[in-house]
């Protein structure tokens, strides 16, 4: 038998995010889905620091130029992501607004 590697959870059918509590089944299936899709974006948030660091050490006092398009890209690939956020509940979505410029309201 060949290994034929890891497969992630997949989003089950019959989910109802209205009435999540339904099914218990299809609700851990769920969240254990929602976590492995988490994970796989702060992999790839991480592969981009790497290089994102690689590119402001070859670049010396030129990195804001150089390293710009990025850390634009970098920026974008963290915003949001997190497996804090795996939780379901009324505070399934960040509230960005209360941690601008670090001052929570």
């Amino acid at each position: 038998m060949v290994w034929e590697g890891v497969k992630p959870p997949t989003e089950p059918a019959g989910y109802d995010p209205n009435n999540k509590y339904a099914d218990p089944v299809l609700y851990y299936k769920h969240r254990e889905a929602k976590v492995a899709a988490e994970y796989v974006k702060v992999a790839e948030a991480k592969l981009i620091r790497k290089e994102l660091k690689k590119c402001y050490k070859e670049s010396g006092v030129n990195y804001q130029q150089k390293c710009r398009d990025l850390a634009q890209e970098y920026l974008a690939a963290i915003k949001g992501t997190g497996v804090y956020r795996s939780n379901s509940g009324p505070h399934d979505e960040p509230r960005w607004e209360l941690y601008n410029a670090g001052v929570q309201k």
